[in-house]
C-alpha cells in the first residue's frame, strides 16, 4: 500500500511540475480542485516540520526542547507578522541563540 501511495504522489508531483513547461498551462481546473490543491504546500511543509521536531524510536516519541522552543517562536512570529522571511529569521536566530 505504501508503494502505491509513493508512486501516485510522485506521479502527481511530476504532472504538476511538467505542466508549468508544457501546453497544459492553459487548461482551467474547477474551483473546487483549485481550492483542494492550494492546501497541499502547507500540509507538506507541516509534515516535514513535525517529523523534524518529533522522533519515534520504537516505543516512545521523543523531542528536543530547544527545537520546540524555536518552533513556538517561529509560529508566534508567523501568526503576528504573516511574513515568511521574518518567520525564518526568528526561527533560525532562536535556534542559534539556544
Amino acid at each position: 500500500m505504501i508503494w502505491l501511495v509513493m508512486v501516485l504522489t510522485g506521479l502527481i508531483n511530476f504532472i504538476f511540475r511538467i505542466s508549468m513547461f508544457s501546453e497544459f498551462r492553459n487548461i482551467h481546473v474547477p474551483p473546487s480542485f483549485h481550492r483542494y490543491v492550494s492546501y497541499v504546500p502547507i500540509s507538506v511543509l507541516s509534515a516535514i516540520i513535525a517529523s523534524s521536531l518529533f522522533t519515534h524510536n520504537g516505543h516512545e516519541i521523543s523531542y528536543d526542547v530547544e527545537k520546540l522552543i524555536a518552533a513556538l517562536a517561529a509560529v508566534a512570529c508567523a501568526y503576528l507578522t504573516k511574513s515568511v522571511s521574518a518567520t525564518l529569521i526568528v526561527g533560525l536566530v532562536t535556534v542559534w541563540l539556544i
